[in-house]
């Protein structure tokens, strides 16, 4: 599916090219009706699918040079999302940099009536267009497919014509408790399934924005914080600016990824080097190579593990650290306890899996991130940090 030349217009507003935008986000916590196992196997399932096309023998240049490939991506069904209009209907969409795709849910697709999501009416769009070309998306436990399509595409205060996207007409059951309606990718180009600029880097190719940076300030429901959870686009928000870090992509492959200098337990380093980070806001936990998630619960006290899932003391004072280019970054206490496992335990946020054809790459999360405000450029391939207070 190829989408064509992108065009950009505005809405009829005034606008000052040195303006930051921004959309507020909502968190998205997990089905309560699961067992903290079963949360803990959702989110790993999810990564695993999320990134199961590493095993792929095919280079991503070889799978997308295949005409009748199958159009997919991997998105994670537990987030951050926010509002957005497809073609002049509205949408609650994750905001996912760990893919490169935007798809929503057809009128009628297979939950139906009985279904809480808004959906994509074809009959409601006049700028819908598809060659009818599959995709298919698969994520978590499940998938959805549908067309590849385009349609005029508005978030952040910008209207984006052509926009590529999936509509998809089959969601897996998973899907349906979900409280958004579809996923918009933001890593980088050569990820995207469909073979299209993201939305964001449609606002950049066309100088649309000031700035080839979109940051992200995660809060948290525990605190209070949660209200203030916001996207901007075009930019960073100035009460970090002077703050922010940035560290370089050091892989080409299309994922914000980063090299990480060490880990800390209580200001003591553990014993973890050479090794790099996916940045994924579409990811909940931090999962890591088993043999760095036992260095890293070895040394908080207490810490255990039960059937392959780490439990750390529900009262438990550590504090763990991330440094990524000499920076090191704190994550509270708070965000290492993610659900209660009982007997004054409680499931760690961070959990070793080995992600498929990535044996040595982390993938950090929501619970890191959430602690720090979190810049992607696109243009300068970088990465940066800043401490959120």
């Amino acid at each position: 599916f190829h989408s064509g030349k992108k065009s950009i217009r505005y809405f009829s507003i005034t606008r000052n090219m040195s303006t930051i935008y921004r959309i507020p986000l909502t968190k998205n916590e997990p089905s309560s009706k699961y067992s903290w196992k079963e949360r803990v196997d959702i989110h790993l399932n999810i990564a695993k699918s999320k990134y199961g096309r590493l095993t792929d023998p095919r280079t991503l240049k070889e799978v997308a040079a295949k005409g009748d490939e199958p159009i997919s991506d991997y998105s994670s069904d537990i987030g951050y999302f926010g509002p957005a209009t497809l073609g002049g209907q509205q949408f609650q969409l994750l905001f996912d940099t760990g893919s490169a795709d935007l798809w929503v849910p057809k009128v009628g697709y297979n939950h139906g009536a009985g279904s809480q999501h808004n959906t994509f009416d074809t009959k409601k769009s006049s700028t819908f267009k598809t060659d009818k070309q599959p995709f298919s998306i698969t994520y978590g436990t499940g998938h959805t497919s549908g067309i590849a399509a385009t349609d005029t595409f508005d978030f952040a205060g910008f209207s984006i014509e052509n926009q590529a996207f999936g509509l998809a007409d089959t969601v897996s059951d998973d899907f349906k408790d979900s409280p958004f309606d579809g996923i918009l990718g933001m890593a980088f180009d050569q990820l995207a399934e469909l073979r299209a600029p993201t939305p964001f880097q449609n606002l950049v190719n066309q100088h649309e924005v000031s700035s080839s940076v979109f940051a992200f300030l995660l809060g948290r429901q525990k605190d209070g914080t949660s209200k203030n959870s916001e996207l901007t686009i075009g930019g960073v928000d100035p009460k970090f600016s002077s703050h922010i870090k940035f560290n370089k992509v050091v892989d080409g492959r299309g994922f914000w990824q980063i090299a990480l200098d060490d880990a800390q337990v209580n200001e003591k380093q553990v014993e973890i080097q050479g090794k790099e980070a996916i940045i994924d806001t579409g990811t909940t936990l931090v999962i890591i190579p088993p043999a760095d998630a036992d260095a890293i619960h070895n040394a908080i006290p207490g810490a255990t593990k039960q059937s392959g899932t780490y439990l750390i003391p529900s009262d438990t004072d550590a504090v763990v650290s991330f440094t990524f280019g000499g920076a090191t970054y704190h994550i509270k206490t708070e965000d290492l306890i993610v659900d209660d496992a009982g007997n004054g335990l409680s499931v760690s946020g961070i959990q070793g899996d080995n992600m498929p054809g990535m044996e040595d790459t982390w993938l950090v999360g929501d619970v890191f991130l959430k602690n720090v405000y979190n810049a992607y450029d696109v243009n300068k391939k970088a990465v940066g940090f800043a401490q959120v207070k």
